[in-house]
């Protein structure tokens, strides 16, 4: 039955192309009985049955895989995917005579197609575009580039830093213009996986036409956090890890003074030939990622970051609260630093903004900043700018997730915080037989607040705090004047911030937004919620959208000064979990605490004793 249905495909390919063949043999393929595969593909005139095994995936089996040749020399593997014997999807690849992978085709369950893509070459047998096929193979439109060459450009003067990855996307014209270059205008990175000059941005270990891109977003975000960087693309050897020797060789040759790996493997053996060579050139500072796996890497290493390397630094990503984000991986031997690097805008492949999250871009950021303090000290060794990165970390009680602690704002060195003239809001003096409250104000210039609008603010929460003899005595308001990535709320960001407004305490940031992953119009931070960000202690954060910003400035206070996120479910309590018009009630208990509390850790005073 089946050889029929072969030459009725055999004689359409010649109107059709191969395409057509290859794909209705992997579509019968689909619908056969596994037992009757092999007999059918031997009854095949003209195709010889090269190979037939199981399809595994690690140490399950998970399918079964052929390998033949068509009429006129093409190659085809066809692969049926059924674990426990239950049809999962069948994929297929045929290759032209020269070897080359021609086209790919993928099928469900249902043996539909699902997918159909086709590689196009172009001279000296580079493939230059992967064509993306409708169900009837043509183009639907969508193409990637694949291995083209790379545009023309000249020297310039810069931090070199190398990229380990999967490439870059160099046609980009962002990524085009920070390339290192030598006198002569030629790339300096290389592909270590192709083993040419061409280390374009694709991971594709199982198929050619199944591109995953990597490379691209981590470069891009260091371009964008240290412009001066000239990134020197590296694209890794998955075929021959021993080649990591030679790319170091590479980097070592060509002066690279940081080279950062946003990636990594289970398999130490892999990564030998990189730390041996590592360690022979401790002028270069490697910037390494802990990984994306959700456990601690001093039990279950990844390497390179488990390496013991004094020219290594090894990060992962921190999420809101300075502890590890979910799903990257932590070690508090292995791991040096905790990096914000949650929700980062980058560029993609096709150029586009991308929001991304891992420990990959904690490695970007690091690197940045490896390479903004190297170009504004290029004297400084690789110990002491590790030193230097290392100075800019917090330790917070995070030793049971890294050695040396959290790193607030990776771009603090950038930032340009211009302090205004301060504005007396009100004056009243001390009240006598009241506590007292003295209030500072920052503003940041642009973020949307109004001047009148937070005396108008103030007002009303002094009115409501004075039920429980609080007088607010004194407010007064520094504006500031920021770059955009300060306007919006960030617990880590927020470090730099408070350094540069030097409030007392209890201050008030009214700011344009959240950048938070879970974000409100206003967050207040007393002793208890900061033990792994001391810095925010005793502040309150307000979003220029606030609604009823009298009560809610006067909420987020009570919280600070009662060092307590307990909410009332009272009617009509300042202290409900929303803020209402209606809601400014207290009662003598809250009052109480407030006092008490306030006054305990310096944030009220009484008469006798008022904060100067």
């Amino acid at each position: 039955m089946f050889s029929a249905l072969y030459v009725g495909f055999h004689a359409a390919t010649a109107a059709s192309g191969p395409e057509h063949l290859g794909r209705d043999i992997a579509a019968t393929m689909c619908r056969t009985p596994v037992d009757n595969v092999a007999d059918d593909l031997g009854q095949m005139p003209a195709v010889v049955t090269v190979e037939r095994g199981p399809l595994q995936a690690g140490d399950r089996v998970i399918g079964q895989t052929w390998q033949f040749i068509l009429s006129g020399g093409r190659r085809m593997t066809l692969q049926r995917i059924a674990p426990r014997e239950k049809l999962r999807g069948v994929r297929a690849e045929l290759t032209d005579t020269q070897g080359r992978p021609e086209f790919f085709f993928a099928f469900d369950h249902g043996c539909a197609l699902r997918l159909a893509r086709a590689l196009r070459y172009g001279q000296g047998g580079y493939a230059l575009e992967l064509v993306h096929l409708d169900a009837s193979l043509r183009s639907n439109g969508a193409r990637e580039p694949v291995n083209p060459p790379v545009p023309p450009g000249v020297h310039q003067d810069g931090v070199r830093v190398a990229l380990v990855d999967s490439g870059v996307n160099y046609l980009l014209p962002d990524i085009l213009s920070a390339l290192a270059r030598g006198a002569d205008g030629r790339l300096i990175g290389y592909d270590f996986w192709d083993l040419d000059d061409r280390p374009f941005d694709a991971h594709n270990p199982r198929s050619a036409f199944v591109i995953q891109r990597h490379g691209t977003r981590t470069a891009a975000l260091v371009v964008k956090e240290a412009p001066l960087a000239r990134i020197v693309p590296y694209r890794y050897p998955r075929p021959a890890m021993e080649r990591m020797r030679d790319l170091v060789l590479h980097a070592a040759r060509h002066e690279i003074r940081i080279a950062a790996i946003p990636m990594g493997s289970n398999r130490a053996a892999e990564w030998r030939a990189f730390a041996e060579a590592a360690a022979a050139h401790p002028g270069i500072l490697f910037i390494a990622s802990a990984g994306n796996n959700g456990r601690n890497i001093d039990r279950y290493p990844v390497y390179p970051a488990a390496l013991d390397l004094d020219n290594l630094i090894t990060v992962t990503s921190a999420d809101d609260y300075a502890r590890p984000a979910d799903r990257v991986n932590w070690g508090p031997v292995a791991v040096d630093l905790l990096v914000p690097a949650e929700r980062r805008i980058t560029l993609d492949f096709d150029g586009s903004n991308r929001q991304v999250s891992g420990s990959s871009y904690a490695v970007s950021r690091i690197a940045a900043l490896a390479a903004r303090l190297l170009a504004e000290n290029p004297a400084l060794s690789t110990a002491a700018l590790k030193t230097a990165i290392f100075r800019r970390a917090r330790d917070a009680g995070l030793r049971d997730y890294v050695r040396v602690g959290y790193l607030p704002d990776p771009l603090a060195d950038t930032a340009r915080i211009i302090r205004g003239s301060a504005v007396t809001l009100s004056d009243r003096g001390p009240a006598a037989g009241d506590v007292n409250l003295k209030l500072d104000l920052a503003v940041l210039e642009g973020s949307g607040w109004v001047r009148d609008e937070v005396q108008s603010m103030v007002r009303s929460t002094a009115d409501i705090l004075v039920q429980c003899g609080i007088s607010l005595v004194r407010a007064t308001l520094h504006p500031l004047h920021t770059p955009p990535y300060l306007m919006d709320f960030h617990a880590g960001t927020a470090d730099t911030l408070i350094k540069a407004a030097k409030l007392a305490n209890p201050a008030v940031f009214l700011v344009r937004g959240t950048a938070m992953e879970i974000g409100f119009d206003g967050e207040a931070f007393g002793r208890a919620n900061t033990a792994t960000r001391p810095w925010l202690r005793d502040t309150v954060w307000l979003a220029a959208d606030t609604s009823d910003t009298g009560i809610a400035l006067a909420h987020e206070l009570f919280h600070v000064l009662t060092d307590s996120g307990e909410h009332s479910a009272d009617e009509g309590n300042l202290m409900r979990e929303s803020t209402h018009a209606a809601h400014t009630a207290l009662s003598e208990s809250q009052c109480r605490r407030a006092r008490e509390t306030g006054l305990r850790h310096g944030l009220l005073s009484s008469t006798a004793h008022t904060r100067k």
